[in-house]
C-alpha cells in the first residue's frame, strides 16, 4: 500500500494530492475498501456482546483535540509568514521607505525632514513580534516532533540575532518569546531596523521561511493521518480526510 501511495522518501509521488485523487478513488472504490471493510467487519464480529464505547468516544476526542492544535499552529505560522513579508518588502511601498515627517515644536512651528516614519516602523515590528510568540506557543506545545524541532530551529536562528535585537529595544525572555520596548525602538537607529527586518538577507526572512517549514510541517503530518475510519470513509480527523471526502 505505501509503496503504491509514496515514493522511498515517504513524500507524495507525482504533482502533488490532486493528481493522486483518482487513485485514492480507485482504492476506495476497490480492493483496499473492501480490505478495510472486512477487516472491521471482522473485529465487530470478534467482540461481539461486547460494548466499548468509552474507548472510542476518547479517541474520536482525543484527535478531535489534536485536529484544533495543528491548525492552530498552521494559523500562527501563516500569520507570522504574512506580518513577516510586510517588512520585508522593498520600494516605494516598503514601511522602511523614507518619508516627508512634519514636526511640531515648542514655539508651535512645523518642522519637514525626510525620513522614517518610526510609529508604522514599530507597529509592523510589534505585529511581527506577536505573531511571533503565538507561533513558539502553539508550536512548543505540538504533539508532532517535526513541529517541534522546526520550532526550536526558529528559536535557536532568532538567539543568533540576539545582540542586533537588543540595539533596537526588543528582548527575547526566558521562554524564546520576544518583548518590544515601543520608547526605546522609537530611539533607535532605524538603519539597524531595517537591517533586521527588510530584505531577503535580514533576520524577518529567515523567521519567515522557518515559518513555512512549520507550517509545511504541521500539514505533513495532518496528511499522514489515518485515511479510513472503521465505516470505510476517509478520516475527517484532519483537514487532508476533509478535502478527500469533498471528492467522493
Amino acid at each position: 500500500m505505501n509503496s503504491f501511495l509514496f515514493n522511498n522518501n515517504g513524500s507524495s509521488s507525482g504533482n502533488g494530492i490532486y493528481s493522486l485523487l483518482s487513485e485514492y478513488k480507485n482504492i476506495k472504490n476497490g480492493t483496499y475498501y473492501k480490505v478495510v471493510k472486512a477487516y472491521y467487519a471482522k473485529q465487530t464480529a470478534g467482540t461481539k456482546g461486547t460494548k466499548n464505547t468509552s474507548g472510542t468516544k476518547k479517541n474520536t476526542e482525543t484527535q478531535s483535540e489534536t485536529a484544533k492544535a495543528m491548525n492552530k499552529t498552521q494559523k500562527d505560522a501563516k500569520a507570522l509568514t504574512e506580518s513577516a513579508e510586510a517588512l520585508i518588502n522593498k520600494g516605494t511601498n516598503s514601511v522602511f521607505a523614507e518619508k516627508d515627517i512634519t514636526t511640531k515644536g515648542e514655539d508651535g512651528k512645523e518642522t519637514t525632514t525626510r525620513g522614517y516614519d518610526t510609529e508604522a516602523i514599530y507597529n509592523a515590528v510589534k505585529k511581527f513580534a506577536d505573531n511571533y510568540n503565538n507561533l513558539v506557543e502553539s508550536g512548543s506545545k505540538s504533539v508532532s516532533n517535526k513541529v517541534r524541532n522546526q520550532v526550536d530551529n526558529m528559536v535557536s536562528g532568532t538567539k543568533a540575532y540576539e545582540k542586533l535585537l537588543g540595539n533596537v529595544g526588543i528582548t527575547i525572555g526566558s521562554d524564546n518569546k520576544l518583548t518590544i520596548d515601543k520608547e526605546a525602538f522609537k530611539k533607535a537607529d532605524m538603519t539597524t531596523a531595517k537591517t533586521l527586518f527588510n530584505g531577503n538577507s535580514s533576520f524577518a526572512y529567515s523567521v519567515s521561511s522557518r515559518a513555512s517549514m512549520i507550517n509545511f510541517a504541521a500539514q505533513s503530518e495532518a496528511n499522514r493521518s489515518s485515511l479510513y475510519n472503521n465505516n470505510g470513509n476517509y478520516n475527517n480527523s484532519y483537514s487532508a480526510g476533509s478535502l478527500l471526502n469533498s471528492f467522493f
